[in-house]
């Protein structure tokens, strides 16, 4: 039988409570999975007051296992379709004593073999946003707030589900000539820089690792707008491609102290809100930690009016999947 979220935690919790307790969660992940677990991770670093969480990139967490790790601690480990080092990070946990919990495509990808439990996740063209990836290291943190702490913005974060797909979707529609005028407008630049702050992060990662580098071919460079002063600043100018990603929450003041600098000194840039798509739909005790969960769909929808004007597909690729790495 498959279990939800809700049950996996609350089986989760009755074995800690025998352990001690649960001292450290590790969200665990590479490429566009690592970008996807993003929220939880930062949805407990801010909520959690009674355990940690950390993340580690798969190989890494294989080749430098965290001496913290043992059975007190829950892995959340995260790949669509079994990305071999992701597979051995299951594994890694488990031999640790930790729990783990496999967030994977289906139930028969080598990630659901090896994980204690296993979540699945909406994917591929017909994806229902509600239940990405994103949606569910959400769910999972939300839980554990919830069943751990009996954290007080629980229902409000549950609440938020219903919201997200119209969100998406209508966001698109309204986007679409602002999106295919860009696309046009920079299609031939070969450098973007993406800045973002708090639960946006994460997206600014996935943005330019995955859909313009991977998918694209393009060279960008991911900052964060806190620390976008603090020297990268020093290369604006009224040429250099920027994407702005403005969250709605506590961080927002600093991407709002980066786009007052940028309507100063910069000129080539555009910004993407997620208060603006959100529209006070989600309420705002816990708006900001669904940011990343309407702007990668919303980020990667950009990206792709840029693949098709330019015509060089998102699925192109010179080097995964077909040569030895």
């Amino acid at each position: 039988m498959v279990k939800t979220v809700k049950e996996i935690v609350s089986e989760i919790k009755e074995i800690m409570a025998l352990r001690g307790g649960l001292k450290h969660v590790y969200f665990v992940a590479c490429g566009g999975s690592k970008a996807a677990i993003f929220p939880g991770l930062y949805l407990l670093q801010s909520e959690a007051r009674s355990f940690g969480a950390t993340t580690y990139t798969s190989n890494e967490f294989v080749h430098a296992v965290p001496k913290e790790l043992d059975e007190r601690c829950l892995a959340v480990i995260c790949s669509l379709k079994a990305t071999p080092e992701t597979v051995e990070a299951v594994k890694t946990a488990n031999r640790a004593g930790a729990i783990t919990i496999a967030m994977t495509g289906n139930m028969e990808t080598g990630m659901a073999k090896v994980g204690q439990y296993v979540v699945t996740y909406s994917n591929g063209d017909e994806q229902i946003y509600s239940d990405s990836n994103q949606s569910n290291s959400l769910r999972i943190g939300f839980e554990l707030l919830h069943q751990l702490e009996g954290w007080d913005k629980y229902e409000k974060a549950m609440d938020a589900y219903k919201y997200i797909d119209d969100i998406i979707s209508e966001g698109k529609e309204h986007l679409l000539a602002d999106a295919r005028e860009w696309a046009e407008r920079e299609k031939d630049e070969p450098i973007f820089y993406v800045l973002a702050s708090g639960p946006n992060y994460g997206v600014a990662y996935s943005m330019c690792c995955c859909h313009f580098m991977e998918m694209q071919w393009k060279h960008a460079v991911c900052l964060h707008t806190g620390e976008y002063f603090h020297g990268p600043f020093e290369t604006t100018d009224k040429e250099l491609p920027m994407v702005l990603l403005m969250s709605e929450g506590r961080t927002r003041a600093l991407d709002e102290r980066c786009l007052r600098f940028l309507n100063t000194y910069a000129k080539n840039f555009i910004v993407i809100d997620f208060k603006e798509l959100n529209q006070g739909r989600i309420d705002a005790d816990v708006a900001e930690f669904f940011n990343p969960v309407v702007l990668i769909p919303i980020e990667r929808y950009y990206v792709a009016q840029m693949a098709e004007i330019r015509g060089h597909s998102m699925d192109d690729r010179r080097y995964m999947w077909k040569v030895e790495y």
